[in-house]
């Protein structure tokens, strides 16, 4: 068996991976990111060997080279791309909001990667802006988002993620609709990935991330792309399913 362990800026994802089939055993998602420590990584590693047979360990994400007991270190970007050809054979491209950046990939035969934009220069348009909107505006992610769908738009024009908050807490005071609010929000996020998707000139895209689990969000990317984006039942582990199918 291979375990894979992808640790992202803001979650720590792992996967169980037969590699006579490429069958997913089993897998987790934790809520810890960068800060996780090494002697928690290996009570992952204590956990999946009480019931199967560990070869071998690949990691990947922001703080893959914090892991001294991995047999490989695999780039989150080729993972990325390994990880959506597993999932979706067709695709050309994908879409990656992670919890610091984001990322859109032109992928070419089995996944291989032939081109990529990376987003990090400002949180703005990534998890955590997203994550923080809903905070502000008290909206639990797990509950029914399409709850607060909404066909008034609020304008957040800020390209900074600090400057676009004071842009919702001021629409807040003002009585704006939360629901018009985070309608905005979406589409700020959507306006600053989708060009990047134009660049590449791809077509079949999958959507990864924790993001991709907002099915209002994701509307919003097909409305406005005017294509339907691939979203596997579980779009947080891609990374990971890719870096075990690359050891």
């Amino acid at each position: 068996m291979i375990l894979g362990i992808d640790i992202g800026s803001t979650t720590t994802k792992t996967v169980l991976m037969d590699e006579t089939n490429n069958k997913i055993i089993d897998y987790s998602i934790d809520n810890i990111g960068v800060v996780i420590e090494e002697e928690m990584i290996m009570e992952y590693v204590k956990k999946y060997e009480k019931n199967y047979s560990v070869d071998k360990i690949v990691a990947t994400g922001y703080g893959r080279h914090k892991l001294s007991c991995v047999d490989k270190v695999v780039p989150e970007v080729i993972a990325l791309g390994k990880g959506a050809n597993y999932f979706f054979p067709n695709v050309d491209g994908l879409i990656d909001i992670g919890g610091q950046d984001s990322k859109v990939i032109k992928l070419g035969k089995d996944g291989k990667v032939v081109d990529f934009i990376l987003s990090d220069k400002c949180a703005a348009g990534t998890g955590k802006f997203l994550e923080k909107s809903l905070d502000i505006l008290k909206i639990d992610k797990n509950e029914d988002l399409h709850k607060y769908k909404s066909d008034n738009v609020a304008k957040i024009s800020s390209m900074c993620a600090v400057f676009a908050e004071t842009e919702i807490i001021s629409l807040l005071s003002k009585k704006t609709p939360k629901e018009d609010i985070i309608m905005g929000v979406y589409e700020s996020i959507a306006n600053r990935t989708i060009p990047m998707a134009h660049r590449l000139k791809i077509d079949e895209i999958a959507f990864s991330g924790g993001v991709a689990k907002n099915p209002v969000l994701r509307e919003v990317f097909e409305a406005k792309m005017g294509k339907k984006l691939y979203v596997s039942e579980e779009p947080q582990i891609t990374c990971c399913v890719g870096a075990c199918l690359l050891i």
